[in-house]
């Protein structure tokens, strides 16, 4: 294996080996409960049959090799060790002699552990890593005697969990350079249990230098410069919120998103019987990179792999910015990433045809979030729907507004708009005794809730003078909630303090008409 690069190594590719806890590192701290949680894990998860066998991932194991041919364990201590636990109990039904665990503080748990095999099965607290130890050899032992509680002799449960852990368990085992610093390593992955990213681990694989030529240093630097125009470009807050739903899984390196997209298309390369097929979970968090990982190790030219998947990349990279830059796509493709619709079904209405064909599929899908045919249908709607619904038809609204504007140099900031509250809000108070509640859509707009929750209850008058005066701060107000507190929709404007029938009319009214509009007009441009 070549130093740098990630590759996943089953628990029996271990056996020889011998691993070193350096200083820096707290001893084994592991909670029965962790432990339990990690033997379920395993024994619940399918293995498959032996002509398709899966494998179960135990996380990254990142190691820096020693002078006497021992690896420093910069990561992956408490698995490593809770694995060696159980092993050494498997040695009693097994002549298996696990790898070796060396400690530079704390010696004697060394030969602790190696004599783990004859233990009483008590709990010793002479020392603290005795206690976990001892603490988590009890807690296999219980594990084993309640699965075999139900009449399977516990030899077989052992065994078969023995068999499953040596050749279908394994750790992304990740080799880091001569030059490379473990304390600050350990220290990043450490802090707030940050763990390398799919993407981390994919820069790993294909920047290894043995993947370009005698001459590719510059091919190399070229790539390097590349792929942090992109992480960098993502780090803008108003191009990734455009492209990233809130609520979705956090990347903690938004490059991941464009690897996630191209996994599935690399794992339909790879001959049926090595496809990654078990769905993503808590043990596949890994799943994209042990994917591009099968890929490059096929390929016979790793150099070619490399430069096919970058311009993959980098197609990707190139129309979401297309994307960004053309502001029709940018609001209508921000509409319906809010809405759910996922960015492989866009690639799909936009792939092979002309920018007014886009446009036109574009705005033909926003109608399966947003499902209005006539204006009896818009005043249909009221306070009572979901709010997630009413939701999705202001923020559509909003931007058709935007859309069908003659001159379009307003861009919907959909990074302030995902990252804050809103509230469906009535412009006239129902808690207003001066008239009768009304839930209907003329009575309804969108609001920040920090907003609303200090004036919701405010005739009309109030709310539009706070309106204004936030406006004038610089604070963001949609569009179409702007103009309803400016009464831009209203055909009769003799009072600006109230809310009247007829304001509420002409609001949908308008509502219905910008929305008609933006779904008939054809977009040349």
């Amino acid at each position: 294996m070549s130093v740098g690069i990630p590759e996943p190594k089953i628990i029996k590719e271990l056996q020889n080996l011998k691993f070193f806890i350096p200083a820096y590192q707290r001893g084994y701290r592991w909670t029965t409960q962790e432990v339990g949680d990690l033997l379920d894990d395993i024994n619940e998860f399918n293995i498959g049959d032996s002509a398709s066998p899966k494998s179960y991932c135990l996380q990254p194991l990142i190691v820096k090799k020693r002078e006497d041919g021992s690896f420093e364990v910069v990561d992956g201590q408490q698995r490593l060790t809770t694995i060696y636990i159980f092993l050494k109990i498997a040695q009693k039904i097994t002549d298996y002699e696990p790898y070796q665990i060396d400690f530079e503080t704390r010696k004697q748990s060394k030969v602790f552990l190696t004599n783990l095999s004859n233990y009483d099965g008590s709990i010793n607290d002479d020392n603290i890593d005795y206690y976990h130890i001892t603490k988590a050899y009890k807690r296999i032992n219980e594990w084993l005697d309640f699965m075999s509680s139900n009449g399977t002799p516990r030899f077989t449960i052992l065994s078969s969990l023995f068999n499953k852990i040596t050749n279908n368990v394994f750790f992304i085992w990740y080799e880091i350079p001569d030059n490379a610093k473990p304390v600050e390593i350990f220290t990043r992955v450490n802090m707030g249990k940050i763990r390398l990213s799919n993407a981390e681990l994919v820069k790993a694989l294909i920047f290894n230098r043995a993947n370009f030529p005698q001459d590719g240093e510059v091919e190399q630097q070229e790539l390097s410069l590349a792929w942090n125009r992109i992480e960098r470009d993502f780090q803008r807050e108003s191009f990734w919120h455009f492209l990233f739903e809130a609520g979705e899984r956090e990347y903690e390196t938004r490059i991941d998103l464009i690897f996630d997209l191209l996994a599935d298309k690399y794992n339909a390369k790879l001959p049926q019987q090595q496809q990654i097929t078990v769905p993503v979970s808590t043990a596949y968090y890994n799943r994209t990179f042990l994917i591009f990982y099968a890929v490059y190790k096929n390929s016979q030219n790793k150099n070619e792999f490399v430069k096919d998947l970058w311009k993959d990349v980098n197609r990707i990279y190139e129309r979401f910015l297309e994307w960004y830059d053309d502001l029709n796509k940018y609001h209508i493709i921000g509409f319906l990433i809010y809405s759910g619709t996922k960015i492989e079904r866009l690639f799909e209405l936009s792939d092979g045809k002309k920018k007014s064909e886009i446009i036109s599929s574009l705005v033909e899908e926003t109608k399966q979030h947003v499902k209005l045919k006539t204006l009896e249908s818009l005043r249909g709607l009221t306070y009572d729907d979901s709010k997630k619904k009413l939701r999705q038809f202001f923020l559509l609204v909003n931007i058709a507004t935007l859309v069908c504007k003659n001159e379009k140099q307003y861009r919907f900031p959909f990074d302030i708009f995902k990252k804050e509250r809103w509230d469906i809000e009535h412009i006239h108070a129902t808690a207003d005794s001066t008239d009768e509640p009304d839930d209907s859509i003329g009575n309804l707009t969108l609001l920040l809730a920090k907003i609303n929750r200090s004036y919701q209850d405010d005739e009309f008058f109030d709310k539009r003078k706070e309106i204004i005066s936030r406006d004038k701060k610089g604070m963001f107000i949609p569009v179409v909630t702007k103009n309803v507190f400016t009464k831009q929709y209203s055909n009769h404007i003799e009072n600006m303090d109230k809310w009247e029938l007829f304001d509420k009319d002409d609001y949908t009214q308008a509502m219905w008409d910008v929305l008609d509009t933006f779904w008939k007009e054809v977009f040349d441009k």
